[in-house]
């Protein structure tokens, strides 16, 4: 039986298939590799994003906890925005406006208080959502007897690091 002229240029005189696919894998394997390392590259990067996501509210929380002012208005990009469970019913929008509502909420903290720790948050069920160079957490605390305070924070990454532009605080009933 005679080759298909087709057949002819495809496979060169002499070459067996065998030999014919083992250089196409030889070509295809790389080829594959490079069209698959952006996407386990992003896997990786989402890791090394969510990691340092985490401490970037670790070092939040602590802040708060121990109402290290600077510390905790570090956290912060200049342009956030703060809705707060109670207190305040209207939204901070700025530095101005967010550091001055806090400032309030750190003096009611404080209290009669000398030294840190004055409080002592533990975030239960916390998820870290990572999109790109935007970040979102969500966690409960359970700070407050017959509440459950529920928090998101939406962080941007910069230069200097993680920084909140967004966080958002709520409480609800559990009773």
């Amino acid at each position: 039986m005679e080759t298909p002229l087709w057949g002819q240029l495809l496979i060169p005189h002499g070459l067996s298939v065998a030999i014919l696919v083992l250089m196409v894998m030889r070509i295809a394997a790389p080829v594959l590799f490079l069209l698959m390392s952006p996407l386990l590259t992003a896997q990786g990067n989402d890791a090394a994003a969510q990691s340092e996501v985490r401490d970037a509210l670790a070092n939040f929380v602590l802040a708060f906890d121990n109402l290290d002012w600077e510390k905790f208005r570090s956290s912060f990009s200049d342009d956030a925005t703060v809705f707060y469970p109670r207190g305040f019913p209207q939204r901070s929008n700025g530095r101005a406006e967010f550091e001055k509502s806090f400032k309030v909420v750190f003096d009611q903290i404080r209290g009669g208080k000398t030294r840190p720790p004055y409080m002592d948050l533990q975030p239960k069920d916390m998820r870290i959502q990572v999109f790109g160079t935007v970040a979102i957490a969500t966690f409960h605390l359970d700070d407050r007897i017959g509440f459950l305070n529920r928090r998101t924070l939406v962080l941007n990454q910069t230069k200097a690091g993680w920084k909140i532009v967004h966080l958002h605080a709520s409480e609800t009933p559990t009773e």
